[in-house]
């Protein structure tokens, strides 16, 4: 089984050796400098993880394979290609990984459970300085015109397609944000958003120190990620001995190795997904295809408001 990714740097490594990993060992990196399109006409998977502004041609180009493909955030990068692509296709996967999370799990079944009551507060903070390293300062990330390929639309569409998700429509959010070190795109943002039944703010930043955490505040407990460890803390009736309020006792839940360790077990269980349905040539879902299209259009509104 042949399978081509589309790109050669960076991502597409990550991609080709989590695949490498789970056993597939005929993978093919397309360069757009010296490859065309016959050297990928065989394949029986494409994986789309060129910059974001080629999304949508690459999706049209390799339509005329009608074989499965994965493509990366954000699925398209204006209003024109959304319209185009905003009707389900069944062979056609967006990888939004953080659903399949085992934070994103977790959450999920306290939501059904209602052990912890219903969600107050939810934070998120990604942050590190990968603005300040020299090979990325010509990088596409940084030094074009669109808003969404920079940290908004490369990791902030990450963070409100978890909220959502996890927890329900967004009804209102707001968006700020800094060049720090790039000189044309923002390297850090500031989202704050309004759920049904909640609200959240977003911290995303390539220009600062490493901190990757998530609190989610419930009425009766704390679940958080930090830095690749997943607590639960509780309950809200905590006293210490003068019978005021104290900090809740904390169990782990899940420890891996690094926050690194912990997104690829999410993006590991996102390809399996997308693998299994594949092989056995089934539809992919269709209503994680609809939330990645309402997804890409709240960041659509949100920048164009700017």
């Amino acid at each position: 089984m042949k399978l081509s990714i589309i790109g050669y740097k960076n991502h597409a490594i990550r991609l080709g050796k989590l695949l490498g990993g789970m056993g597939y060992d005929n993978i093919f990196y397309f360069n757009h400098h010296s490859d065309s399109d016959s050297d990928i006409e065989d394949s029986d998977m494409f994986f789309i993880c060129s910059p974001n502004e080629t999304h949508m041609n690459w999706i049209d180009r390799l339509a005329r394979f009608d074989k499965y493909i994965f493509c990366e955030k954000p699925p398209v990068s204006n209003y024109e290609e959304l319209n185009k692509i905003k009707d389900y296709r069944e062979k056609l996967y967006f990888n939004f990984n953080y659903r399949f999370s085992f934070l994103a799990n977790q959450l999920e079944a306290y939501n059904r459970n209602d052990e912890l009551g219903s969600p107050i507060y939810i934070n998120c903070i990604s942050t590190h300085g990968i603005a300040f390293k020299d090979s990325f300062q010509e990088n596409w990330r940084f030094n074009n015109n669109n808003l969404l390929s920079s940290i908004i639309g490369n990791l902030g569409i990450h963070y409100v397609d978890f909220l959502s998700y996890i927890f329900g429509p967004i009804t209102d959010i707001d968006l700020d944000y800094l060049s720090i070190v790039s000189s044309e795109l923002p390297d850090t943002c500031k989202m704050t958003l309004n759920l049904e039944n909640c609200f959240s703010d977003i911290l995303l930043s390539y220009a600062a120190p490493f901190e990757n955490k998530v609190m989610v505040i419930y009425e009766n407990g704390i679940v958080e990620l930090s830095n690749g460890t997943v607590t639960v803390s509780g309950p809200r009736e905590t006293f210490d001995e003068n019978g005021l309020f104290a900090v809740p006792s904390s169990e782990t839940l899940k420890k891996y190795n690094n926050s690194k360790d912990y997104y690829d077990d999410s993006l590991i269980k996102s390809l399996k997904y997308f693998l299994s349905c594949a092989e056995e040539n089934n539809s992919l879902s269709k209503n994680m295809y609809e939330k990645s299209i309402q997804s890409n259009k709240l960041l659509f509104d949100l920048v164009n408001s700017k």
